[in-house]
């Protein structure tokens, strides 16, 4: 057998190592040194190849070095007098020569030189070993900053799919409703069609929902909603036959927007009907026309199958604020990210293809100008879709949880804004209709915000950011 003479080996001509311990073959795969047990012996590696690492008790290895023929492992335990820090492995068929305790005390005391090459070779190793600290706390630190490029990748990607989808949806919308049309509508004041009222020359048609409708309007004004126009208008022109065709036909609506009142004028003057005005002023009639009042009755809702149970899930989350242990817990960050996920990831699907009944669904909070419900329409289901499949496949989880958050604030603002001012609307999760706006839909939405804060926090396992893929929770 071809023997090749190690580092170690050139020193033991004057250490004289060749003259101490035994020779051991150790083939493939054995285990030489175990990690935790009592040091015993010293081993010179003469042929082969063994690799050091170290294991935790859930059996994550990390492999710290690979030695060679000419190198030497088990001094450190041997000096220090502590368990082995390290386990020792055999990559391939190996040969060494083994020194027990007693002879490795002995040859310390009779060779400085050997003494002096390992505390070299241990002060080279802390140096090491700080040195990869400090790298690994860089590494988290900037594992843990965010990035401006995180929110125009997501937000980005998120309006580029909703555009180029939106052009060939054979529901489409344009980016700004009405723009392009051609169809002017004229606008009446309120003094105006205040006089019209009084003289009986006019007849008011209310644009907005039949719940809003119901809820308040202008004292014998008659309602249709831009959503059943089609359905309503043949009974509707019948009406105005009956009530006189030379009369204005005066449409309003209560919405900041004026998406429903001018959506109906226009309506009306494609069905060929001339005598169609908007009334100017779409906030100020019900302080000028007497109008007819009851309480608003609760609109038609839809269960929102295993998407609305999911939603019941953050609410427990405020129990866990109490227990920090579990609170600071990475596996409750993958928790929160999965289950987020699979919430915004559903309600998304069923808004993408039908833009404009969620428009109507936006319009509805009235929070929105007119300019900005299109593009809100678009691109909200396709960022809430984006981000959740990050949060999902843990990319960019820090930003993608800030999105979340952001869109959660946003949703309960118009939430506590619509029960404030007792709008009868749904939630419009999944499409048209959805959950009665109250406040346990607050709180839902208030446990999805603390998990977004939790992951934001704590989250560190099965996560795939800038500096690679990190499989288990990582401590410095």
């Amino acid at each position: 057998m071809t023997t090749e003479k190690p580092t170690g080996e050139t020193e033991a001509a004057g250490l004289k190592l060749c003259q101490l311990g035994h020779e051991v073959s150790v083939p493939a795969g054995a285990r030489i040194v175990s990690q935790g047990k009592d040091p015993e012996f010293f081993y010179v590696i003469q042929s082969g190849r063994v690799r050091v690492f170290r294991e935790t008790a859930d059996r994550i290895q990390t492999n710290l070095t690979e030695l060679k023929a000419g190198a030497y492992f088990g001094e450190v335990a041997l000096v220090t007098g502590q368990p082995r820090s390290a386990s020792v492995e055999a990559l391939e068929d190996s040969t060494l020569i083994k020194v027990s305790k007693e002879e490795f005390d002995r040859l310390l005391d009779q060779n400085p030189q050997l003494a002096r090459h390992i505390i070299q070779q241990l002060a080279a190793w802390l140096v090491a070993g700080d040195r990869r600290v400090e790298a690994e706390v860089v590494h988290q630190v900037k594992l843990r900053q965010l990035s401006w490029f995180d929110y125009v990748l997501m937000l980005g990607l998120s309006l580029v799919l909703s555009l180029v989808v939106n052009i060939y949806n054979d529901n489409r919308i344009p980016l700004i409703h009405g723009w392009g049309e051609k169809t002017a509508i004229p606008e009446i004041t309120l003094n105006q069609a205040e006089d019209l009222y009084q003289k009986k020359q006019a007849i008011f048609v209310d644009a907005r929902k039949s719940a809003f409708y119901s809820q308040q309007h202008i004292k014998d004004a008659t309602n249709l909603p831009v959503i059943l126009f089609d359905l309503m208008y043949p009974m509707f022109q019948f009406m105005v036959e009956q009530e006189g065709k030379d009369k204005t036909l005066v449409v309003y609506g209560g919405t900041f927007s004026r998406r429903m009142d001018i959506d109906l004028a226009r309506m009306l003057k494609h069905k060929g009907v001339n005598n169609v005005a908007v009334l100017k002023d779409y906030a100020g009639w019900p302080k000028v026309f007497p109008v007819q009042e009851k309480k608003a009755s609760a609109p038609g809702s839809l269960p929102l199958g295993f998407a609305g149970f999911l939603e019941w899930l953050p609410v427990s989350i405020f129990l866990l604020i109490l227990i920090p242990p579990i609170w600071r817990s990475p596996y409750l960050s993958v928790f929160c990210r999965v289950l987020l996920a699979a919430i915004f990831i559903s309600f998304a699907l069923s808004k993408i293809m039908r833009p404009a009944v969620f428009a109507l669904n936006v319009v509805d909070y009235n929070l929105t100008p007119a300019w900005g419900v299109n593009l809100w329409s678009l691109a909200l289901p396709w960022a809430e879709l984006v981000v959740g499949l990050f949060l999902l496949l843990g990319i960019r989880t820090r930003a993608a949880a800030t999105l979340i958050g952001a869109m959660n604030v946003i949703f309960i603002v118009g939430l506590v804004n619509a029960i404030l001012h007792n709008m009868p609307i749904n939630c419009g999760c999944v499409g048209e209709v959805g959950e009665p706006v109250n406040w346990w839909k607050v709180m839902k939405n208030t446990g999805m915000l603390i998990m977004c804060i939790q992951i934001f926090l704590y989250d560190r396992f099965l996560v795939l950011d800038r500096g690679g893929f990190i499989l288990r929770d990582r401590k410095i």
